[in-house]
C-alpha cells in the first residue's frame, strides 16, 4: 500500500493548522521575552544618549571658561575711531584720559638723482645702509651727524656686474629684508631709486654709506656725512601725542609703553582735538558666559530628569530611574560645582559667592549683582575661582604655567642665586680711537655660536658710546648669531673707560667670548663670564633652574614654572596657586565623557547585549524549525497508521458485507 505523504490526507486533521499553532505556543514565551529586553536596552541607549549629549552641551561652555582673560577682561574706548583707537590688556587701571595727537611718526625716506632708464648703470662697489638718527637740515640741506641705532643691523651689499643697474641695486635691497624698502619711481624727469625705512621714528632714519670700485657712479647713492648726494624727501619723525596735559613721544604710531596694558593706535593727527578714551572693566562678558553656563546645567538637569524621574500620576517610573551610571555621573559634578576651591585667597571660595545657587529642584539660579559685587570687590579673587592661576605675593615674581601634577595651595619662594647674563669686559679704551684696515676686523662667539668675520666701520670714534654702538651693531647683525636667536648690548662706562659686551639671555648657556681681534680696541681674544640659572627652592624642595625660570619637578608644587625678575635673594614669600572649579569641573567631565568612561561602558554593555539577543532570536528560529519538522514527521507518521487503519477498516467492512449476504443467499 502506498504511504500518504500529504499531512492530513489519511486522518483528515488539519496537521499545518496544528503544527503552527503549537510552535508558536513554544516560542512565544521566548519571544515576549526578548522583545521586552531589546525595547529596554533600546530604550536606555537612547537615554544614555541623551545624558551624554547633554554634558558635551555643558562641557563646551565650561571650556569657553577655563581662560584666565574671561575674568579680567578690560575694554577701552575712543570718542572719536578715526583720530585715535585704543586696546587694553587686564592688567590696565581703569580711568579717563584726554589725548591729543600731535604729529604721526613718519618713515625716512630718500630719492637718487634722475636717471635715463631702470637698467642704466650706476657703478659698482659696496653699499652699507645703517640705522640711526640723522641731524639733517631739510632747508639747507646740511646734514649735520649720524648716531648709529645699537639695536639694528646693518645691511651690506656688494654692487657689482651682475647688480649694478638701477634694477639690480633695487631687487638686491629688497631681496636682503633688512629694514629698508627700495623702489623706482618715474617723477617725469626720470628714473630715480628711492629708499624708505620700514620702520617710522627718528631713530630708524637711513644712512648710506658707499665705497667705490672700478669707477664713479655709485656714490651718487650716498647719503652720509660726507656726501649728501641723495634727498631726503621725508624726514623721520616720532609721534608726539598728548595725554592728560603730559606730553609722551613714539618712535611709532602704535604706542603701548605710555599706560600700563593699553595700546594707542594713531591714526591722524589733530592737535586742535580732544578725544576722550575709557579703560574700563567689562563684566558683561563674564556675567553672559555665566548665564549660558547657568542655562546649560540646567539643560542637564531638565534631561536627566526626562530619563530617570518618577511621574506619581501615572505611577511609571523613567527608563534609568535609580540607574548607578546616571545617579554617580550626576553626584560627580554637582560635587565639582559646589565643593569649595582649594588655593584660593580672599572671601570667594564657592559659586554661590560670585551669585551661583543650587535650588533644591537640583537646577541653578544666577544672581547677577552679586556677581558684579564680587568683580569690583576682588577681580583676583573671582578670577582664581574659577581660573586655573597662580598669584605670587612678590610683584616681581611671576607665574608663568602649570601641570596637571601641580596640587592646589600655597608655595614658599626662596632664591638662593640670582640668574645672571654671560659678560665679557673689554680693557680701558681712550677717545677717540681709530679704526682702520689693520685693526678693523674680529670675531666672536655668542651663547655657544661663533660669528663669521666682523668688520667694524673704519673712522674715528669720537666717544665710547659711539664705538659701543658700532659694536653692537656689528656682533647683532651676524647672520649665524641672528639664526641661533642670540643678540648682545653693548654699554660703555665712562667711569671705568671699559665696554661691557652682554647676552641678552640668561643662564648657563649664556656666554660672550672674543676668538680674535685688536687689543689696541679692547677685543683681544678673552674668554667672558659665563651666565648663572636661577636657584631657589620652592615649597620647600630644591626647583630646577634655567635662565630666569624656576621650575619645581617635585612635591604638590611639582610642574609650578615661575619667572623670576630680579636679583634679589632670600625669601620671596608665596605663590598661591589654585586649580580652579572650571578645571576641577572639566577633569570630571573629561572623565565621564571618555570613551572608556562610565557612560560608554554602559552603552557598549547594552550593544553586546543586543547582539546577543540577536544571535538568540536565530538560535530560537533554528530550534523551532527543528520541533517544526519534528511535529511534522510525527503528524505525517500518524496520519500515514490512520490512512492504514482506515484502508483496513474499508476492507473488513467489504468483507463483513460479503460474508453477510452470502449467508443470507
Amino acid at each position: 500500500m502506498a504511504a500518504i505523504t500529504s499531512t492530513g490526507l489519511g486522518s483528515g486533521l488539519d496537521v499545518n493548522g496544528i503544527v503552527t499553532k503549537l510552535v508558536a505556543a513554544e516560542r512565544m514565551s521566548a519571544d515576549t521575552r526578548n522583545s521586552k529586553v531589546e525595547a529596554t536596552d533600546n530604550a536606555k541607549i537612547t537615554a544614555y544618549g541623551t545624558f551624554k549629549g547633554a554634558l558635551s552641551d555643558f562641557k563646551a561652555t565650561v571650556t569657553s571658561l577655563s581662560q584666565s582673560s574671561n575674568y579680567q577682561n578690560i575694554t577701552a574706548t575712543s570718542s572719536d575711531t578715526a583720530v585715535v583707537s585704543a586696546s587694553a590688556l587686564s592688567v590696565a587701571d581703569v580711568g579717563d584720559y584726554q589725548l591729543k595727537v600731535n604729529t604721526l611718526a613718519q618713515s625716512h625716506a630718500l630719492a637718487s638723482k634722475a636717471y635715463t632708464e631702470p637698467t642704466t648703470i650706476v657703478g659698482s662697489g659696496s653699499l652699507t645702509v645703517n640705522f640711526g638718527t640723522t641731524v639733517y637740515d631739510p632747508v639747507t640741506k646740511v646734514y649735520s651727524g649720524f648716531t648709529q641705532s645699537s639695536t639694528k643691523s646693518s645691511l651690506s651689499l656688494t654692487i657689482d656686474s651682475t647688480n649694478n643697474t638701477l634694477v639690480g641695486i633695487r631687487d638686491a635691497i629688497n631681496g636682503a629684508k633688512a629694514g629698508v624698502t627700495a623702489s623706482i619711481l618715474n617723477d617725469g624727469t626720470g628714473n630715480r631709486l628711492v629708499l624708505k625705512s620700514n620702520d617710522t621714528g627718528v631713530s630708524n632714519s637711513i644712512q648710506v654709506q658707499v665705497t667705490e670700485a672700478g669707477g664713479a657712479g655709485l656714490a651718487d647713492l650716498a647719503f652720509d656725512g660726507s656726501t649728501q648726494s641723495m634727498l631726503q624727501t621725508q624726514a623721520a619723525e616720532n609721534a608726539s601725542v598728548t595725554i592728560n596735559g603730559l606730553e609722551v613721544t613714539s618712535p611709532s604710531n602704535t604706542i603701548s609703553s605710555a599706560l600700563k596694558g593699553v595700546t594707542f593706535n594713531l591714526l591722524q593727527a589733530k592737535p586742535s582735538q580732544v578725544v576722550n578714551i575709557n579703560i574700563n572693566r567689562n563684566n558683561d562678558s563674564l556675567t553672559t558666559k555665566l548665564t549660558t553656563f547657568v542655562e546649560k546645567y540646567n539643560a542637564l538637569t531638565a534631561a536627566v530628569k526626562s530619563v530617570s524621574s518618577y511621574d506619581t500620576v501615572t505611577k511609571k517610573g523613567g527608563i534609568l530611574l535609580g540607574d548607578y551610571v546616571l545617579q554617580s555621573g550626576m553626584s560627580q559634578v554637582k560635587a565639582a560645582m559646589t565643593d569649595m576651591v582649594e588655593g584660593v585667597t580672599g572671601n570667594l571660595k564657592t559659586l554661590t559667592d560670585v551669585g551661583i545657587g543650587l535650588q533644591k529642584d537640583g537646577s541653578l539660579t544666577f544672581d547677577k549683582a552679586k556677581l558684579s559685587a564680587a568683580q569690583a570687590s576682588d577681580i583676583d579673587a573671582v578670577t582664581s575661582l574659577f581660573a586655573v592661576i597662580g598669584r605670587p605675593t612678590d610683584a616681581n615674581i611671576q607665574y608663568i604655567i602649570s601641570t596637571k601634577d601641580t596640587q592646589a595651595g600655597a608655595f614658599n619662594i626662596a632664591i638662593s642665586k640670582a640668574a645672571s647674563q654671560g659678560a665679557l669686559t673689554t680693557t680701558a679704551l681712550t677717545f677717540p680711537l681709530t679704526v682702520d684696515s689693520s685693526n678693523s676686523n674680529f670675531s666672536v662667539k655668542i651663547d655657544g655660536v661663533s660669528s663669521g668675520t666682523l668688520a667694524l666701520s673704519q673712522k674715528s670714534y669720537a666717544s665710547g658710546d659711539e664705538f659701543a654702538s658700532e659694536i653692537q651693531s656689528k656682533i647683532n647683525s651676524d647672520s649665524a648669531i641672528k639664526a641661533n636667536g642670540s643678540a648682545v648690548s653693548v654699554a660703555y662706562d665712562a667711569v671705568t673707560q671699559k665696554i661691557a659686551i652682554t647676552s641678552k639671555i640668561y643662564g648657563a648657556n649664556s656666554t660672550v667670548d672674543v676668538l680674535d681681534g685688536s687689543a689696541a680696541l679692547g677685543l683681544s681674544a678673552a674668554i667672558g663670564v659665563v651666565g648663572n640659572d636661577v636657584e631657589g627652592t620652592i615649597d620647600g624642595v630644591a626647583a630646577v633652574g634655567g635662565g630666569q625660570f624656576l621650575t619645581s619637578n617635585s612635591g604638590d608644587s611639582k610642574g609650578l614654572k615661575l619667572l623670576i625678575n630680579d636679583t634679589l635673594v632670600g625669601d620671596r614669600g608665596q605663590v598661591n596657586f589654585g586649580r580652579g572649579l572650571i578645571d576641577r569641573l572639566s577633569t570630571t567631565l573629561d572623565r565621564l565623557l571618555a570613551t572608556n568612561g562610565a557612560i560608554d561602558s554602559r552603552t557598549s554593555s547594552l550593544q553586546n547585549e543586543l547582539t546577543n539577543l540577536a544571535k538568540s532570536r536565530t538560535q530560537l528560529d533554528a530550534r523551532m524549525a527543528a520541533y517544526q519538522r519534528q511535529l511534522f514527521a510525527k503528524f505525517n507518521a500518524m496520519d500515514a497508521l490512520m490512512g492504514t487503519m482506515q484502508a483496513t477498516s474499508a476492507y473488513l467492512t467489504q468483507q463483513i458485507a460479503a460474508s453477510t449476504k452470502s449467508s443470507s443467499n
